[in-house]
């Protein structure tokens, strides 16, 4: 079945193959491109979808309406973008009937990603049955391992968990040979699906690498006091202290180490770590934390971003933001490519295509980011990209990170 989009008037084509084929030269130009998305916006995942996705899709549909809209050469014009959005609520059932509407009622021409591991993934087999190419930019999962040739629409732009836990184990293996650490390790994780894949993706490599975890412990997700969790792994000193977080927990752990006196040589902190808001609660006492993700602020076109971004939300960006924006980025230079709303075409030069974003050039392999920031740290205030090392732009990791003020 053909389920390229009718361009005029926003109509999807599924469900109309029985009618006879318009000719390319009979078609007109549409007057707008309808871009949709369902997305947490309530709950306790609600300020870092917020932070990290919403943010961004509003900053995307400014910035290119502002210049006009995008470009489809097929046309010869520039059309503007409209946004259609829903709160899902944190609730997967809620998504999936949000992302049919999306689809059914409101007919977009295109779907951007939810916000949320397991939220991509309720998403990811409505999208690839209606064939909208989607780039899942807050998905970690080692089920995307497997996802390519499941859903060939779906595309995942964060580093997944063994490319993300194996730079932090490599690094604290070659400390312990140098003798600079005695090599243990306490990690705790929530009880998400993020926080269990990253868990166990970390422990594996720790075992690999010779480390010794000390301590391996979960907790609910939306815990009101980690306190106790953070007593547990002080008791057992160990040289490291991983958190597999999201917030508003990656803010709690790390204040309540502040509070008991927890000093560890080595801190990761999961999502939240790189926000703003993390630096400013916390102060210079973030210097030396390393966080999931990463950027570098000299990337070409970075500077005009930044200034829009402050404009708008009247704070800076943070690095996961990058993720996100990029990936419409990716769609934007898609479509233009391709030079109409083609969805499989547009599929297809996402798959085999190198693109110039804020995040750096990306491309993907088997339908993942082949080269996205996997660890960042903070170094005199600045979120800066420490891992892949060989990554343009990486930074050398300061170590060990200062005791609290």
């Amino acid at each position: 079945m053909d389920r390229r989009t009718l361009l005029k008037g926003g109509v999807a084509a599924a469900g109309l193959a029985a009618l006879p084929s318009v000719p390319a030269q009979a078609q007109s130009a549409p007057d707008k491109l309808r871009f949709g998305y369902a997305i947490t916006m309530s709950g306790p995942l609600g300020p870092g979808a917020e932070s990290t996705v919403v943010s961004q899709y509003k900053l995307w549909h400014k910035r290119v309406n502002d210049a006009g809209g995008i470009t489809l050469k097929k046309f010869n014009k520039k059309v503007p973008v409209d946004m259609v959005s829903y709160d899902d609520q944190g609730k997967p059932d809620e998504l999936i009937k949000l992302t049919e509407r999306l689809i059914q009622q409101d007919k977009v021409d295109i779907l951007l990603s939810p916000y949320a591991t397991h939220m991509n993934l309720a998403s990811a087999p409505i999208a690839n049955k209606y064939q909208y190419p989607v780039i899942y930019s807050t998905a970690t999962t080692t089920k995307s391992y497997d996802l390519a040739k499941k859903f060939p629409f779906a595309f995942w732009q964060i580093v997944q968990p063994v490319e993300a836990t194996q730079p932090l184990t490599e690094y604290l293996a070659d400390l312990k040979k140098e003798g600079k650490i005695k090599g243990t390790v306490g990690i705790v994780h929530p009880t998400v699906e993020y926080g269990v894949e990253m868990h166990e993706a970390f422990v594996n490599n720790a075992k690999k690498a010779g480390l010794n975890v000390v301590v391996s412990k979960s907790y609910p997700f939306g815990a009101a006091d980690l306190q106790p969790v953070v007593r547990e792994v002080m008791a057992a000193n160990p040289d490291a202290f991983v958190c597999m977080s999201y917030p508003p927990d990656t803010f709690m752990l790390t204040e309540q180490s502040k509070i008991v006196g927890f000093n560890p040589q080595f801190m990761y902190v999961a999502i939240g770590g790189v926000f703003p808001s993390y630096r400013g609660k916390f102060g210079n006492d973030v210097n030396g934390i390393l966080a999931y993700g990463g950027q570098d602020t000299s990337v070409k076109g970075y500077a005009e971003y930044d200034k829009a971004h402050r404009a708008m939300h009247n704070r800076p960006s943070e690095a996961g933001a990058l993720s996100a924006y990029s990936a419409v980025e990716v769609v934007q230079q898609a479509i233009e490519r391709v030079g109409e709303v083609d969805r499989t075409k547009i599929r297809d030069e996402i798959g085999k295509g190198k693109f110039q974003t804020i995040w750096g050039e990306l491309h993907y392999t088997d339908q993942r980011c082949a080269n996205p920031w996997a660890v960042g740290q903070w170094q005199g205030g600045e979120m800066v990209g420490v891992f892949p090392k060989d990554k343009s732009g990486a930074k050398p990791v300061q170590f060990p990170k200062p005791k609290w003020s």
